[in-house]
């Protein structure tokens, strides 16, 4: 049977969205083809493509826990729980300063782009008021004086996109991501059966 809603797969407790993960043990939390020591590898992908999803489902406002299931109880030491907390907040910090130079990148080129933009218009409207002050075939230089006006105005059409909204979803993902960067990590055995 289908949940309702999205939501009703998650737990809520202290006011806590709980999200859970179930691995045999926090091995499978990391990604195996990482050259670096086990607890500084990067996640494994499929891992945090879930936590992913799961925490844009809900506004950033969600106060949120990840709850990591897992079959090998020295998972559960102190240290352990701890190393793992660290190394899912690190990840996702590393990603956030990571989206913050892509963000700084975008507007760089966005930047670019609407002033070679806006170069192109100036000459496309000089060029069609150059031409409406010819009087010689008139049709034709009409129709060419209104061609180079409408691509100076296509010519600003991306730069103004990218300048005003292409940098929204990166920042909004940045965001997601340093709430991920803080999130609560507890890490509890589970019976092998579940």
């Amino acid at each position: 049977m289908s949940p309702k809603n999205l939501t009703d797969r998650y737990k809520y407790e202290n006011k806590y969205l709980i999200v859970e993960v179930g691995v045999k043990n926090s091995r499978q939390l990391f990604n195996e083809r990482d050259p670096a020591p086990f607890r500084e590898r990067d996640l494994d992908p499929q891992f945090v493509i879930y936590i992913i999803s799961a925490v844009e489902e809900f506004s950033l406002q969600t106060k949120m826990k990840i709850r990591i299931l897992t079959l090998d109880k020295n998972d559960t030491t102190i240290e352990n729980t701890k190393a793992i907390g660290d190394a899912i907040r690190t990840y996702f910090g590393y990603e956030s300063i990571l989206m913050v130079a892509q963000l700084r990148k975008r507007l760089r080129t966005a930047r670019l782009f609407f002033m070679i933009g806006l170069v192109t218009l100036v000459v496309c409207m000089s060029l069609a008021s150059l031409l409406e002050s010819v009087t010689v075939a008139f049709g034709l230089t009409h129709f060419l004086s209104v061609s180079f006006i409408i691509i100076g105005w296509v010519a600003m059409w991306h730069p103004v996109e990218a300048l005003l909204y292409d940098w929204w979803p990166i920042r909004e993902q940045r965001q997601y991501l340093d709430k991920m960067a803080q999130i609560d990590v507890e890490v509890v055995e589970r019976a092998a059966n579940v």
